[in-house]
């Protein structure tokens, strides 16, 4: 059975496929023609080499090769193999069209202070992750503004996301023109459905008068128009994902959901990566009040020990590890500091990831009354166990 690289094989160290034309460690002789001829033969002549270094069968006369000798190294043998190997992982991952969509973001969530932003984009910070319900795009287009006055808008990757009472395309459209005015931005370089549920303006009653589709349509105008360079989702299932793929013109590039070692969500994340959509992890160090489950978490804790580094950056880098954007939420210097410091200059070993991995329960620390949450084996292809119910 071939190995995956989470488990050793069995013919390690051992040269592995014996009925393959390399040099079997019983036999004599330094090429494919001898050890084959030796295997097949038991000790009678040859034929003998030409001078292109083949012999009458097609067999290369050359030296031997070496590989099968060599003891192959697996995903938990990494730590072994070049403790000191330099690592520069890309701090980005590329949209369609060659947009660049930096791993690490700043979340606004609650966001008080435009210095906040500046100090932000002082330590390097390009993604700003925005949204209309929180009330505070004018503070953080004060932040922006000196350094998109400055010509530097092109390094910015600003989202904001439209919240469920504007699902009507004009009422989106609106919302849009004016998150793009508070932030002073000229255009969104993503914008997101907030959630699917859709309410009636100004209020929080279910819309039953516009579809999914509907919203998508005014959605892809944005694009058309150049108020969006790209749209997608947020807290969306597998199921709503492949719904609005199977109509979208424009398609989602990005689903923006609760991602940490607690709720790993690993169907969705590499089923949608593989239609072409990135997850974006919201709450990656835990929620408010609730964190300490995610950030105070031991196993978490012996693993920044391990590594040198905080639970915050372990955290962090357990997502983008896995290729998943991360935006969390920081308003203090120190907490912007310690969360971009050297994110992309190491890396977490294959036994502390797997420990990580270990602690996935499903569980949500952000819930509604007026949301729930889909099966995760909803959409994608269905698990053995359930096929053969």
């Amino acid at each position: 059975m071939a190995s995956d690289g989470c488990q050793p094989v069995g013919w390690a160290g051992k040269g592995g496929f014996s009925y393959l034309l390399h040099k079997p460690e019983s036999r004599a002789g330094e090429s494919y023609r001898t050890a084959g001829h030796a295997q097949n033969h038991e000790g009678e002549a040859g034929p003998e080499p030409s001078s292109s270094g083949r012999d009458r069968t097609g067999t290369w006369n050359g030296p031997a090769p070496r590989g099968h000798q060599v003891e192959p190294m697996h995903a938990q043998d990494e730590s072994r193999a070049q403790p000191n190997k330099a690592v520069n992982d890309p701090p980005h991952v590329l949209l369609p069209g060659g947009t660049k969509m930096p791993l690490l973001g700043l979340g606004t969530y609650k966001l008080q202070s435009a210095d906040a932003v500046k100090q932000a984009l002082e330590l390097g910070y390009r993604h700003i992750d925005c949204a209309t319900i929180y009330g505070n795009e004018k503070t953080v287009g004060e932040g922006l503004k000196d350094f998109i006055a400055e010509g530097r808008r092109s390094e910015l990757f600003i989202v904001s996301k439209v919240w469920q009472d504007a699902h009507r395309p004009e009422a989106l459209r609106k919302s849009v023109q004016q998150s793009v005015s508070d932030l002073g931005c000229g255009h969104l370089d993503l914008c997101l459905v907030h959630w699917p549920e859709a309410w009636l303006p100004g209020t929080e009653e279910p819309d039953t008068e516009v579809t999914l589709q509907q919203t998508w349509q005014a959605m892809e105008a944005l694009v058309d128009d150049g108020l969006a360079k790209h749209i997608g989702v947020s807290n969306f299932s597998l199921r709503q994902i492949e719904e609005v793929l199977s109509y979208a013109r424009h398609k989602p590039v990005v689903n923006q959901v609760e991602l940490h070692p607690l709720l790993a969500q690993r169907k969705l994340v590499g089923v949608c990566l593989r239609k072409g959509v990135h997850s974006v992890a919201y709450s990656p160090l835990g929620h408010t009040g609730q964190g300490s489950e995610v950030l105070g978490n031991p196993v978490v804790a012996e693993v920044a020990a391990e590594a040198g580094k905080s639970p915050a950056q372990v955290l962090l880098k357990w997502n983008v590890q896995r290729g998943v954007a991360v935006i969390p939420k920081a308003g203090s210097e120190p907490h912007l500091r310690e969360n971009i410091e050297g994110l992309f200059s190491w890396r977490l070993t294959w036994d502390q990831k797997a420990k990580l991995d270990a602690l996935d329960q499903g569980k949500h620390f952000v819930n509604n009354s007026w949301h729930t949450w889909e099966d995760p084996e909803e959409g994608g292809a269905a698990k053995p166990s359930v096929v053969l119910q």
